[in-house]
């Protein structure tokens, strides 16, 4: 059960918070068995953080997850194509239930999938990432943090294939973020990584441009640039996701990253 299996990872991760970066740890997705659970944080990390919202085990009736009340989001999304100091907690509220929704329906209801796609909700999430004052804080944090989710619990092949495609999550992929703020650095490399585990010989040519006049492969190229990045974790998602693309048996690939 994913929301159970979940949990439990979030339980793990929940323990080793550490100062600035706590978030960085559990972004990254890594546990670390040195640093003791103290309660007091366990309770603080929860509280804040969509991973507890999102995995906990669903005590209510599924009918809450339709189709209608997914267009109910949407349509606040649509009425909010700017994000202002007004509207900002709203649309990352919304932003975050979308994820919710799309991972009970990829696994209970195809239509709220279907519904995803239709509406271009991802073009959505990329025109707000084209907005500069977007690209940190709290709406970055959660847009990445919610495409990463999407993109590691959706199951299906095809999913992955219409989610890739349109170029929206290699657009996302190769904007310039805040990097000042380590919680949007911690978020950004855990999408990266997250996006690197879904690779192989299908789903790499959705990032990597072959064009002999504009060449480029921004998910290697972003995440190497953070190869000496001073944070540990941030380093080993980047071997992570090198260690991946690596793998690929694809002679464009070999002959990208060998150039």
């Amino acid at each position: 059960d994913v929301y159970s299996d979940n949990s439990a990872v979030l339980h793990a991760q929940t323990g080793f918070r550490d100062c600035k970066t706590s978030t960085l740890r559990l972004a990254a997705g890594l546990a670390d068995s040195t640093h003791p659970v103290h309660v007091q944080s366990t309770v603080f990390l929860m509280q804040r953080s969509f991973w507890g919202n999102l995995f906990k085990p669903l005590t209510a009736t599924t009918k809450r997850f339709t189709v209608e009340e997914l267009r109910e989001l949407y349509a606040v999304l649509t009425r909010n194509p700017v994000v202002t100091e007004a509207n900002r907690a709203l649309v990352v509220e919304t932003v975050r239930s979308i994820a919710e929704y799309m991972i009970w329906g990829d696994q209970n209801e195809p239509r709220i999938f279907d519904f995803f796609l239709e509406n271009n909700v991802m073009t959505y999430l990329h025109k707000v990432l084209l907005q500069p004052a977007n690209r940190t804080g709290e709406v970055a944090k959660q847009v990445l943090q919610t495409l990463s989710i999407i993109i590691q619990n959706v199951r299906s092949e095809t999913a992955i294939f219409f989610l890739f495609s349109n170029n929206h999550i290699n657009n996302i992929v190769d904007l310039d973020y805040d990097f000042s703020d380590e919680e949007v650095l911690g978020y950004y490399i855990s999408f990266l990584k997250t996006i690197s585990l879904k690779l192989n010989r299908g789903t790499v040519q959705f990032f990597l441009n072959t064009d002999s006049t504009h060449q480029g492969f921004a998910l290697y190229t972003r995440a190497i640039r953070l190869a000496h990045n001073k944070e540990g974790m941030v380093r080993a998602a980047v071997r992570t996701l090198t260690l991946h693309v690596y793998s690929i048996d694809d002679p464009d690939i070999q002959a990208f990253v060998t150039a």
